[in-house]
């Protein structure tokens, strides 16, 4: 168990629909003083999520402490704790570490390699003396990257793909891949795993699975697209993460699936359809890790998150300097 405790804190989240929506009840739960909960003015549906997010605070009897408002003055971010980043919340830009004060902290709510680059200045956090903490996904309570493949495993099951004894090549620069391979070894298919589309060999392929960290350009772009339909053109794309430059694949006449491009930064399949669980542990997870941030706890290793600090490869991030390497191996 997390154990979280929020007591006396300032949140901010954001009001969402769906499993997302019990963030701030979350927040409230653990006895956070107040919790803000942010709507996106450009959300299809905001009072959706709005009533969503209150409707959780009632059913946990906290709703005297969640307020949900669609923003919040320049000069009442200088009274938040712990600000998640999230769609709602928008980029942790350098204007807005200006805003808190500096016993902030900024919670990824993700590992760093899943977010898109650019969307959290860490450079300005730094500057700023702002913590950045993000969630130790392979923690005993998140456990998230066995989730992740099996969320993997359904999406080609709705991709048509019989796991049993095809040959399926895994693009995959994340920590996934080896729990990936394992598990659709299990199932019966044959594998190979390939950190870059560039390095993938020229065999006559039934499925090429793009698991890639997301990135401004698609790493899987015209050149490597090309090679595939010389080689295997009859093979099925599947886009789990990073990007796939569709309208080439369409030039080549290459399938790709889901047939519909996933929003930006966005997985093949949302993680709730496996359920409510792995949802709620990533964001318990990731308010865990933002409090141990601020009460200055052990962070690093197998602790339940690491400190996150800008790293010379614009747009990515890097495990804090001051840890040692044993303490930073989440990355």
């Amino acid at each position: 168990m997390l154990d979280l405790d929020l007591s006396g804190l300032t949140v901010v989240v954001g009001a969402a629909t769906g499993y997302q929506a019990i963030t701030a009840a979350a927040a409230a739960l653990a006895n956070a003083g107040r919790v803000v909960a942010l709507t996106r003015t450009s959300y299809r549906h905001p009072a959706a999520a709005s009533d969503a997010t209150l409707a959780f605070a009632k059913y946990a009897d906290v709703a005297e402490r969640v307020e949900v408002a669609n923003r919040i003055d320049s000069h009442k971010w200088h009274d938040v704790d712990i600000v998640t980043y999230c769609l709602q919340v928008g980029p942790i830009s350098r204007s807005l570490t200006e805003l808190l004060p500096s016993h902030a902290v900024v919670s990824l709510m993700a590992e760093p390699w899943e977010l898109q680059p650019g969307v959290v200045d860490f450079d300005a956090c730094d500057e700023a003396g702002i913590k950045v903490a993000a969630p130790n996904l392979s923690h005993p309570a998140i456990d998230l990257l066995p989730e992740f493949a099996r969320l993997c495993c359904a999406l080609l099951g709705d991709a048509g793909v019989d796991q049993r004894a095809a040959r399926i090549a895994i693009v995959c620069d994340t920590p996934c891949a080896a729990i990936l391979e394992q598990m659709l070894r299990e199932r019966g298919a044959r594998i190979s795993v390939f950190s870059h589309p560039s390095l993938l060999t020229d065999d006559a392929w039934d499925v090429i699975l793009v698991a890639m960290r997301p990135s401004d350009k698609p790493p899987m772009d015209i050149n490597s697209l090309g090679r595939i339909a010389r080689n295997s053109r009859r093979a099925k794309l599947v886009q789990f993460s990073g990007g796939i430059d569709r309208s080439a694949a369409s030039y080549f006449g290459l399938s790709v699936w889901p047939p519909k491009r996933p929003s930006r930064g966005q997985l093949g399949l949302p993680l709730d359809v496996l359920g409510a669980a792995p949802e709620i542990r990533r964001l318990i997870g990731g308010l865990k890790a933002a409090e141990a941030a601020y009460r200055d706890a052990d962070l690093g290793g197998n602790n339940v998150g690491f400190l996150v600090t800008a790293g010379s490869e614009p747009g990515r991030a890097y495990p804090s300097p001051d840890k040692d390497p044993q303490e930073t191996s989440n990355l």
